[in-house]
Order: structure tokens, then sequence, then C-alpha cells
């Protein structure tokens, strides 16, 4: 009961928090028996949370101990499916035996559930996939030993693909993947127990890295984000929209400089010069790189913007309703949030943790404003309180568009002015795309 409450309220609020959740290969989550997720960890409490959300079965977790430090703690955590771990790195918590915790793995794998691990032990904000321990493997291999490999288990890797993972309104893609069958190293298991666990484990990199767009150089990361910035366009014609382009793109572009480096590294100092160059010519004019994708004409910006302005005057009531009643709360995470914690993959769980808190005493405080001064009913009360957060996120998006439509008109006189310089910006972009994707 409370595990199915928390997940309801954790995932309306992953839902607000994030713009866009997209799944690929949902189905592969449906089959039935026993499951091991494994997955990337780039944002701590997310991470584990967005896996329990999209899983129509009930999930359990391991957890590191050091979040179970009190009898109190252990018995709240056992309760949603938490199974505590000691890690070399923190020591031993008292009251968490590592034994007893495989066991309990064994056990909820035996009867057929599902156990999420994230094999890389540690959680950073990166697009790398760290060093994999070994114990995922060793769990899966021992589960399926002790039922003489007709358990049945299947591993599942799941990459976490974020886009702004760490901001309000961000994007994370769920690449779900091929289910890898343990049995096949189940006779080297009888032999030699760590070579198996090794070798299995080097297969769950490979398929991870399958899902989870991962990059090893820094430098080229930073590349590789910039090109994406540059030509990651809601006007293109790709078939993809959204977070799938986004990350598709991403890793098309990791891929290509990857082969690059090897048949032809010259290009990549040009590719980098070309980039930055570009980067600064679109932020000096104060030109989003996707409008360079906008066929301008002044008749449809003209009617457009009217448009726009006549959208945001008429919802205005709607937006200051809305900023009134979420300012507080929203502008006040904002700046608790970094002053908790210095750590980026600490950041969404806590505005998520903090927002569930802080929202609801807000509305409470305002429900007993009203009350007070309008003697309104309770049940007014409680309608008035629903719409509350609907339109703290209408107040978000008016922010945004008006942002938006501030662009779109510096883009528009920018277009109009210096059709020249417009068209220069397009030929470095086109030329760069050139440089990049053709041979």
């Amino acid at each position: 009961m409370l595990y199915r409450l928390l997940k309801l309220i954790v995932g309306f609020s992953i839902r607000i928090y994030y713009r866009e959740i997209r799944v690929i290969n949902q189905e592969q989550l449906d089959q039935e028996g026993p499951v091991i997720l494994i997955a990337n960890h780039p944002n701590t409490l997310m991470d584990a949370w967005i896996l329990g959300h999209i899983n129509r079965r009930r999930v359990h977790y391991m957890a590191k101990a050091t979040f179970f430090s009190s009898p109190f703690k252990r018995k709240l955590l056992g309760a949603l499916g938490m199974i505590p771990i000691n890690r070399k790195s923190d020591g031993t918590t008292k009251g968490v035996k590592n034994s007893d915790s495989f066991e309990a793995c064994y056990q909820l794998l035996e009867d057929g559930h599902i156990l999420v691990v994230f094999p890389e032990g540690t959680s950073f904000l990166e697009r790398k996939l760290r060093e994999i321990k070994t114990g995922t493997a060793r769990i899966a291999l021992e589960v399926e030993a002790r039922n003489l490999g007709k358990l049945g288990l299947q591993v599942i890797p799941v990459g976490l693909n974020y886009m702004s993972a760490d901001r309000f309104r961000g994007r994370v893609m769920i690449h779900v993947g091929k289910p890898i069958n343990v049995a096949p190293f189940l006779e080297e298991y009888t032999k030699n127990q760590g070579i198996a666990a090794k070798k299995l484990t080097e297969k769950f990199r490979t398929e991870l890295s399958r899902v989870f767009v991962t990059m090893e150089d820094e430098n080229k990361e930073k590349l590789v984000t910039e090109l994406t910035y540059l030509f990651d366009s809601r006007y293109s014609k790709e078939e993809e929209k959204g977070i799938q382009q986004s990350i598709g793109l991403l890793k098309d572009t990791q891929q290509r400089l990857e082969e690059l480096s090897i048949l032809a590294p010259w290009k990549l100092t040009e590719i980098q010069k070309q980039t930055s160059l570009l980067i600064e010519s679109l932020q000096f004019f104060g030109i989003r790189p996707d409008f360079l994708d906008r066929p301008y004409r002044t008749t449809l910006y003209l009617r457009q913007t009217i448009q726009s302005w006549l959208f945001l005057i008429l919802t205005i009531p709607l937006f200051l309703i809305g900023f009134v009643h979420n300012a507080l709360p929203y502008y006040g995470i904002g700046i608790l949030v970094p002053r908790l914690t210095k750590e980026v993959e600490y950041h969404a769980p806590l505005v998520v943790i903090l927002g569930l808190i802080f929202y609801p005493i807000t509305y409470v405080g305002w429900c007993l404003l009203f009350h007070w001064i309008f003697d309104f009913s309770w049940i007014i009360l409680l309608l008035y309180a629903g719409l509350l957060p609907f339109t703290g996120l209408f107040a978000h998006f008016f922010l945004r568009y008006m942002r938006h439509l501030a662009s779109k008109q510096q883009f528009s006189r920018f277009a109009k002015r210096r059709r020249a310089v417009f068209q220069q910006l397009k030929q470095q972009r086109d030329s760069l795309n050139d440089l990049i994707f053709k041979d």
C-alpha cells in the first residue's frame, strides 16, 4: 500500500519535473518472471524513481547501506522494496549484513520479482559508463545455479539518457535493451566463479553501451554537446522528434567523431574551430541555432507575432494566478537546493522532495487565507487547491513562451535587416555539417 501510494506521488512529481519522458522498447519490461534491471546511474535517486515509474510491476532496489542507518529507516526502506548493501567505499553499516542482503535478492528473484541494480555503484552526472562491479553478475549466476539453470532469469539493460537532467522541465529518454540470458555462463560458473562473473559483467557493459550514449573523452564530449546544440532543431524534417531526436543526434555525432579520429584526425581541429566560430557568431547576434532552419517570410512572422501577443495578453490573468501562488516555493527551492549540496547529481531529486513538502504547505496556507477572508466551503477550497499546480505550470510555460517570442522577434529583425549575414550563418552551418558527415 505504501509503495503504491509513493509510486503515484513520485510518478506525478517526475512527470511535472521532466517535460518529456520517452521509453524506447517498453514491451521488454512487460514480460513476466524474474528480472534484473541494470542501468547507468547519472542522477542518484531520480534514476531509481524513473525505473519504478515506468514498470507496471513492483520493483525492488539494491541501495547503499548508509541509507539504512537506523532500525526505523531499515523498516521503512524495506517496506519500499529497498535492499541494503555494504560498499567497500562506505564501510560497514550496523545492522546490515551483505550475506543477508544477497539472500534477500535470491529469494525475491526466485519468487519471480524485479530487482533493480546500478552496477556502477556510484552516481555522477556525466555521459560516461564507469567501471561496472561484478556483484550483479554474481547474483544472477548464483541464483540461476541454485535453481539448476531452470529459473529463466533475464537481465535487461536500461540506458537513462538525460537532456538537462538537473533542470526543471528537462527531458529523459529511457532506452530498454534486449534481455541478456544468463544460462550460457553457468558452465563456466561451475568451474571458476570469478572468471564467469567477469565475462558476464563485460557482457553487461557491452549491452549498456548500446542503450546509453557514453563518452570517455571530456574534450570530445564538449564538442559533441556543442554540435548537438547547433544541429538539434525542432524545425528539422527528421521523422524522430523531441528527446529521441536529440539523443539520436548526440549518438550519431559521437560515433562520427570517433570514426574521424581514426580515419581523418586532422578534421577534428577544423571542426572544433568552425564550431567555436559559429557559436560565437550566433551568440553575438542573439540567434538560436534552430532558427536557421526556419524560412523567413515577413507576412507569416507578422501574423504569428500578432497571434502570440494576443495569446499572452488574454492569458495574463491565468499567469498572475499561477505566479502569485507558486513563486515562493519555486524560487525558494531554487535558492535552497544549491546551498544544501554542491553535488549536481542530487539537485533533481532534492527539488522533487522539497517540492513535495513546500508546495502542499504553500497551497494549504493559501486555502486557509482564502477561507478566512471569503469563508469558502471546503469543496470549493479543494477544487481551488487542485488547480494551483496546473496554474503554476502555466506560469512557467508563459515565461518561457515570452522568452521564445523575444528570441523570435530578434531573429525576425535580424533576418529582415541583415539577410546577407543570415545566409552566411546558414552556409557556415551547412559547411560544418558537410565537414562532419560527408566523406
